[in-house]
């Protein structure tokens, strides 16, 4: 009879211990969903702040883009105004009897010749009112949407 009652006793530890460890293991997979919620909540909130920085980087490069096309038009004008002057130079060295202009008429008259034309591009072919050129894209006719594309 003693051998039953430790039997029994000891099946009664043995089923409390059960209940413990599943209760534990329950605890744990609770914890374990929640820091993986918290996770994903992490991980949408920085793909939400990395395609943010991307659009900011892309418009930037865009507006990047633009300026360099500025600026090589202007070099381009830059360059002709130099080529004019020197043939007016050399001209006026040649032939006295052709009369002379200074260089703030050439440039004045190289500014008027060279106003943007419709390009190839993507990008559209107007100026700002801050005076750069437009880093939207354009349409057919060379000119964004808002510009009258």
């Amino acid at each position: 009879m003693k051998m039953v009652s430790i039997m029994n006793n000891l099946f009664k530890l043995l089923l409390v211990f059960s209940l413990i460890l599943s209760f534990d293991s329950y605890a744990q997979k609770a914890d374990v969903r929640v820091e993986i919620s918290d996770l994903k909540s992490e991980v949408a909130k920085l793909q939400t702040e990395l395609s943010t920085s991307n659009s900011k980087y892309e418009n930037r490069i865009l507006d990047l883009g633009a300026k360099i096309e500025d600026l090589k038009f202007e070099l381009n004008a830059l360059k002709r105004i130099v080529e004019q002057y020197r043939n007016s130079v050399s001209n006026n060295s040649n032939s006295t009897s052709l009369p002379q202009t200074s260089a703030t008429e050439e440039a004045t008259v190289e500014k008027t010749d060279t106003k943007p034309k419709p390009q190839s591009s993507s990008q559209c072919s107007a100026t700002t009112k801050k005076g750069t050129r437009c880093s939207r894209s354009a349409r057919s006719n060379g000119l964004c949407w808002q510009h009258g594309g």
